[in-house]
């Protein structure tokens, strides 16, 4: 911790300027352990997590004694998605912008997938508005497939497709992407990545459809629950973790809000052997904080408005550091509180300042 904390200390105070001036990497012996140290972490991204945050302290601190290179980007990028898990934003988002620099800096187009992966997939949009990383979230993916990285395409396609779903695009076009990509993910054995879209596919589909039976965890989808059966034999929590929220969703929209609270309890319990949670720049909470109002307002049981409040309070800190993401979902979400506890004059206030905000920054639907 000590070690993280004095590299974040550097890096955010070092400015665009003299990140360009930083000298170069020389020692071949340094350049060789700085590649070694790289495919240690991108192994570890895939398997024994809890060694990542050494290995990324370690290409930091070679890059601060021994000079820059190309490694160096992804070092820069990791350590900026590292921060995210200690809730400094601002700083992740800082380092973050230094690693893209870096990049064009040490023309390393190989990792530029890699980055954009972490960068503009996993740490700007906690940021700054979602639709800034549509495209980058595109090129990364491009690229990726140009220099053979498919592995960080795939990533970089799923991370542009869950920002478009939450972004309100177009669902049928969205649908067309989602089967594209898909198709992809299986022709290139990119498996892992087919699954993590999967339920945001179904998702799409479903509400397309719009039948009356829209549990997607039931009888009616034996799909996902064939891939919530594997994902728990695998412990893969996080495909666990997404087929719940994609799928609490769903029950929501559709009025069965029963269904939506079993599974947002049964992911709050897997999301306790997790380091981080999955959060999508606040959506989780805001569904979250729906549903439990929705089973308020059903039950007249006490819980429910008080989980609806702890979800509140967790949006409001996300619409503090992303705005443009989270301030119409706050104020929705602060209307249908309000409403719940029979203040309809504020309520519709909120309702009004909800529709406003969303349209201004492009959330539509």
């Amino acid at each position: 911790m000590k070690d993280i904390m004095e590299i974040k200390m550097i890096l955010t105070n070092t400015t665009e300027t003299e990140l360009l001036n930083f000298k170069e990497m020389k020692d071949n012996s340094m350049i060789t352990a700085m590649k070694f140290l790289q495919i240690l972490a991108l192994y570890a991204y895939l398997g024994k997590q809890q060694s990542l945050p050494s290995l990324i302290v370690q290409m930091l601190q070679l890059t601060l004694l021994h000079g820059i290179c190309k490694e160096s980007c992804f070092g820069m990028a990791s350590f900026s998605f590292l921060l995210c898990q200690f809730d400094d934003f601002k700083a992740a988002d800082h380092i973050g912008r230094l690693s893209v620099l870096l990049l064009d800096k040490c023309k390393a187009e190989e990792y530029r997938s890699d980055i954009y992966m972490l960068y503009y997939g996993l740490v700007r949009c906690l940021n700054v508005h979602i639709e800034q990383s549509i495209e980058k979230l595109l090129d990364g993916y491009h690229v990726g497939m140009q220099t053979g990285n498919i592995e960080s395409a795939m990533i970089n396609a799923y991370c542009f497709l869950t920002n478009s779903f939450i972004l309100g695009r177009n669902l049928a076009e969205l649908k067309v992407e989602l089967d594209s990509f898909g198709k992809s993910m299986v022709e290139y054995k990119q498996m892992s990545a087919r699954k993590m879209i999967r339920p945001i596919q179904l998702v799409v589909s479903n509400l397309l459809v719009s039948n009356d039976c829209p549990s997607l965890i039931g009888a009616q989808n034996t799909e996902m629950e064939d891939l919530l059966e594997q994902a728990t034999k695998e412990n893969d929590t996080f495909i666990i973790c997404q087929i719940y929220i994609f799928g609490c969703i769903d029950a929501y929209i559709f009025g069965e809000y029963e269904l939506a609270s079993s599974m947002i309890e049964k992911r709050q319990e897997v999301e306790k052997t997790m380091s981080r949670r999955l959060i999508y720049y606040g959506m989780v909470d805001f569904y979250d904080g729906l549903v439990f109002l929705a089973m308020a307002r059903k039950t007249n049981d006490i819980k429910w408005a008080l989980k609806a409040g702890k979800a509140l309070s967790k949006l409001e800190s996300f619409a503090q550091i992303g705005k443009a993401n989270c301030e119409h979902k706050l104020l929705l979400l602060q209307a249908e509180m309000k409403s719940f506890l029979g203040e309809n004059d504020d309520a519709f206030g909120k309702y009004e300042s909800a529709i406003a905000v969303a349209g201004e920054n492009g959330f539509i639907h």
